[in-house]
């Protein structure tokens, strides 16, 4: 190897670091103090929960999460669907504040799982400038505890969002061209698939 394309290489290398490090997270996550003591390999992944949230936007926002996460995280990550828990008592976590030990342990006796994935919806404006908020929460079936919770809040508005956003969309989305990334910003699919990317980046 020659002088010259050892430092182009190192260039090269030097550029795509400096890129990485431009990609801050946008969301935030708290883990509790004993988490490593825990078990998990298999998560479900619950349908995602909010307010006015029709059946085909929690759809898009569930697969974004089982995308993201299964690339992101070691867990094998289950979907479940509605159907999947039609005979066992909602949570209702995001109205009562705490999830239902008999609802868990029913959920992960059905499907043999460790832990469990629940998104909430908080936040969500589909039109320019597009908004999306995302909490999600991992509890364990074992203590129906949860052990890890993220949020995210996308505000298309915001220089910083759009920052990332823009990164995150050249990296991910090859085949677009210089400005294509901006499709982004009036595609609810791929807004959601970047909060989905965001929190799974949380993950420990």
């Amino acid at each position: 190897m020659t002088r010259l394309t050892s430092i182009f290489l190192l260039l090269a290398l030097a550029a795509c670091v400096a890129t990485e490090q431009s990609v801050s997270p946008i969301g935030s996550a708290h883990v509790v103090s004993d988490f490593d003591s825990y078990t998990i390999d298999r998560v479900g992944l619950v349908p995602v929960a909010g307010t006015n949230l029709d059946l085909e936007r929690s759809s898009d926002l569930q697969a974004a999460l089982l995308a993201e996460f299964s690339m992101a995280t070691r867990y094998e990550v289950v979907e479940l669907k509605a159907g999947d828990l039609a005979e066992i008592p909602p949570m209702e976590a995001h109205r009562r504040g705490w999830y239902r030990g008999h609802t868990i342990r029913g959920i992960a006796k059905r499907f043999q799982l460790d832990a469990l994935l629940i998104a909430t919806l908080t936040d969500e404006q589909v039109f320019p400038p597009q908004r999306l908020g995302v909490q999600v929460d991992l509890v364990s079936c074992e203590t129906g505890q949860t052990i890890w919770a993220a949020s995210v809040h996308l505000d298309a508005a915001s220089a910083d969002t759009r920052k990332s956003l823009e990164i995150w969309a050249k990296g991910q989305l090859g085949d677009l061209n210089e400005n294509g990334w901006e499709l982004v910003l009036i595609s609810p699919r791929r807004f959601a698939r970047f909060a989905a990317y965001q929190l799974a980046q949380l993950v420990r």
